[in-house]
């Protein structure tokens, strides 16, 4: 697992390596003023989230590993200084947890399990930018909220089966497992550095916070860094 954490980071550090080798390549753009007003735009967030510790109820707790993950986003600039948009990212990351037990079931904990495994997790995010400059380089601030989803992948409770009629497949059975998971409200904000590319290419890097405010347990603040990659039209 440590190593295909070490890959991703790899990857990532590679093509932020080109991105700002294809900027610096090009150094008269950070003066010129954009023309990015009026314009959508379409992203491909790579993200690189923080590990995490989470404490619940009763001495439950979460060791959440940092991960790389992605997204699709899209926006629409309303000048050269405002844009909104919206972005959907997900990641796939490792956890251990030790996890409060009632044997008696009298509601108070008896004991603690510990349990490892990966849990999905995505998020929602609708947010405002304010690029500070209005040309092509410029630094930039970003406020959002938006919801987020969150599975365990621990089951909670036993597989599930059924058999229907597919419109395309015909006759078809399968089966599932239900697990624990939640949506929660989430927002958050975000520093970076955006660069509009020959007018039609963009990228950006940021520094990102997200709060999720769990029904369970405090509100939770996760950290990360993303890299924005896409084009305007």
């Amino acid at each position: 697992m440590r190593a295909l954490r070490r890959q991703g980071l790899a990857r990532l550090a590679v093509i932020l390596a080109t991105v700002i080798g294809a900027v610096a390549w090009a150094p008269w753009t950070s003066a010129a003023e954009s023309e990015r007003g009026m314009k959508w735009q379409f992203t491909f967030p790579i993200t690189f989230t923080t590990s995490k510790t989470v404490d619940g109820q009763d001495g439950t707790s979460f060791d959440i590993q940092d991960d790389v993950g992605w997204g699709l986003g899209f926006g629409y600039n309303l000048n050269e200084n405002f844009m909104v948009g919206a972005d959907l990212t997900w990641i796939n990351a490792s956890y251990s947890a030790n996890i409060a037990t009632d044997i008696n079931n009298d509601q108070i904990p008896d004991s603690i399990s510990t349990v490892s495994g990966t849990l999905d997790a995505s998020t929602l995010n609708m947010y405002g930018q304010y690029n500070i400059l209005k040309y092509n380089i410029t630094p930039f601030v970003r406020a959002g909220f938006g919801w987020t989803w969150i599975d365990s992948n621990i089951p909670a409770g036993p597989a599930q089966g059924g058999c229907w009629w597919d419109p395309w497949y015909g006759y078809i059975c399968n089966t599932w497992q239900p697990t624990f998971g939640s949506t929660e409200f989430s927002y958050g904000g975000a520093i970076g550095v955006h660069a509009d590319i020959a007018n039609k290419f963009m990228v950006e890097a940021s520094y990102n916070l997200l709060w999720i405010d769990f029904s369970k347990s405090d509100t939770t603040q996760f950290d990360g860094y993303r890299l924005n990659i896409g084009w305007k039209f």
